[in-house]
């Protein structure tokens, strides 16, 4: 009698699982057959970005690659070409990209002595045949120095095609670096202490493209003196941050008043953290 109550209760036992199984398997395909058909899968953009950079033509080479390099340690695995403008519009490129370069660098060389309205025009030749021998669409522009200056008077004047999706300008004088700008101010400049420059910065702001996103990087050195004074270096504020959608001013805090700010390896960490 013993032996029979035990097989049956084993017997009910793999009867319940039996039934708990079919059961589980009816409602997974009760679920499967509610489930809403797929129509779109999000994936890492594969389209070709490129990151331009307009540099200082009064750096070293040894700068140069030093604050191309920071700039790029978060890439380094993307190429890196260079665009060479002539006076005259030519302009000829160095170097291939990589079917796998979806966010390469160009770097582009501008002649000097030249206006900045000029190197502006220039630019925009150069961005316009880069986008068909690199085949791209949309790009951002990274500058330094009087590179700024040029990239500013650049979006100042460009067309919407050829406006970049953002725009990081570092150590940018844009009040100048005479001694009666070096006021150590993240504040706008007063009006009566504004360059002949910047006002006609200003006055042409209503020309930049609200879309575009802009990052200014300035340098607080730990001594008194800087190449580029702080309150000139932010002066930008007061013609993108009223006209953007999106303005960003970082300051960087260096120890050395000449070349902190090309050495800083957080300038890559900066952009990546914007553009991203």
């Amino acid at each position: 009698m013993k032996a029979t109550t035990k097989q049956v209760l084993t017997g009910a036992a793999w009867l319940a699982v039996l039934l708990a199984m079919i059961g589980g398997v009816i409602l997974w395909q009760h679920q499967v057959r509610k489930a809403k058909p797929v129509t779109a899968v999000t994936v890492t953009s594969t389209e070709r970005i490129p990151m331009v950079l307009l540099l200082d033509s009064r750096l070293t080479h040894q700068q140069n690659q030093q604050l191309t390099a920071n700039i790029q340690h978060n890439s380094a695995s993307q190429t890196l070409v260079t665009a060479k403008a002539s006076t005259n519009g030519t302009v000829v490129f160095k170097g291939q990209l990589l079917n796998s370069d979806n966010r390469p660098y160009i770097q582009v060389q501008l002649p000097t002595g030249i206006s900045a309205t000029k190197k502006a025009q220039l630019l925009k030749r150069v961005l316009g045949l880069a986008q068909q021998h690199f085949k791209f669409r949309r790009f951002n522009l990274v500058s330094y120095g009087d590179g700024g200056l040029t990239a500013t008077t650049y979006v100042e004047q460009t067309t919407i095609a050829l406006t970049p999706q953002h725009l990081v300008l570092i150590a940018t004088p844009f009040n100048g670096t005479g001694s009666q700008n070096r006021r150590r101010k993240t504040t706008p400049v007063a009006a009566k202490n504004q360059t002949a420059a910047l006002k006609k910065l200003i006055a042409k702001r209503k020309t930049i493209n609200p879309k575009l996103q802009v990052l200014i990087i300035a340098e607080k050195s730990a001594k008194s003196k800087q190449a580029i004074p702080l309150q000139s270096a932010l002066a930008g504020q007061s013609f993108f941050k009223p006209t953007v959608k999106r303005y960003q001013q970082h300051v960087v805090r260096t120890c050395r008043s000449e070349s902190g700010i090309l050495n800083s390896r957080r300038i890559g960490n900066i952009i990546q953290s914007f553009i991203n």
